[in-house]
């Protein structure tokens, strides 16, 4: 009778203990959330915008633009090929508060900015189908930043729409 209680009690310890840890995930199989990854690609992204855009009127020959642009098109080469299904990569043109300006002028001078990094970004190899491009004028400048650096492209991963 002894042995038998004895063998009951074993029996029910280790299945408890089975459960427990079966019951346990391991961290290591778990994937990161979206979220997580998403934030990591935008940290990353915020590290490389490309700044001091020469003002209105001013050209920049595609080929020259290496010097401006080679870290950003790296970081977004990066970041694309690990990208969540259902984002984009959302390219941001920038423009300095211009005394004088029309909103509608710094919104198409920045839209501008935008489109010419998209473009130098396709001409580099990246896929169009996974990227946007938008201006935002001057709605978001940086008081840290001085006015020619505020004439500037930045890039995060946005929800495609």
């Amino acid at each position: 009778m002894k042995l038998r209680k004895l063998m009951f009690v074993q029996a029910v310890m280790l299945a408890a203990i089975f459960a427990a840890c079966s019951s346990t995930p391991k961290t290591e199989d778990r994937a990161p959330s979206n979220n997580m990854v998403v934030d990591a690609a935008n940290a990353q992204l915020a590290k490389v915008p490309i700044m001091g855009f020469p003002g209105f009127g001013t050209t920049i020959p595609m080929n020259q633009f290496d010097q401006y642009g080679e870290a950003s098109l790296t970081a977004a080469k990066g970041v694309l090929a690990s990208m969540p299904a259902g984002y984009k990569l959302q390219i941001a043109g920038h423009a300095n508060t211009t005394s004088g300006k029309s909103a509608e002028f710094l919104k198409n001078i920045s839209t501008q900015r935008a489109k010419f990094v998209h473009g130098y970004f396709v001409k580099k190899g990246l896929d169009p189908a996974k990227m946007t491009y938008v201006g935002v004028s001057d709605s978001d400048q940086d008081p840290s930043l001085t006015k020619m650096q505020n004439r500037r492209v930045t890039f995060k991963l946005v929800e495609a729409k």
